[in-house]
């Protein structure tokens, strides 16, 4: 199971997809959640609320620095296997 999720095209997906995710969840959700969050009208649900976006936001902000480095770390990989491909067994 651990050997396929290894693969350089699936570790550059992975990262391509949390970076464009995270992006775009950064750049258009997150705003109107904490507006949302603020506009209850009790506070305690309020301050409930915006915890649980901190931490989607959290989540997010990991995601973004995760991703390039998935995408590196494919890049990565494939050199290995090319270099190791070529290289004649001894």
């Amino acid at each position: 199971m651990i050997n396929q999720l290894l693969r350089p095209k699936v570790a550059f997906l992975t990262g391509l997809g949390l970076l464009v995710v995270g992006q775009i969840f950064s750049t258009f959700v997150i705003g109107g959640l904490y507006w949302a969050a603020q506009s209850i009208g009790f506070p305690l649900a309020s301050q409930f609320a915006s915890g649980l976006v901190g931490g989607v936001d959290t989540i997010m902000r990991i995601a973004i620095i995760i991703g390039p480095a998935l995408i590196v770390g494919s890049l990565i990989m494939l050199k290995i296997e090319r270099v190791a491909a070529e290289k004649p067994s001894a």
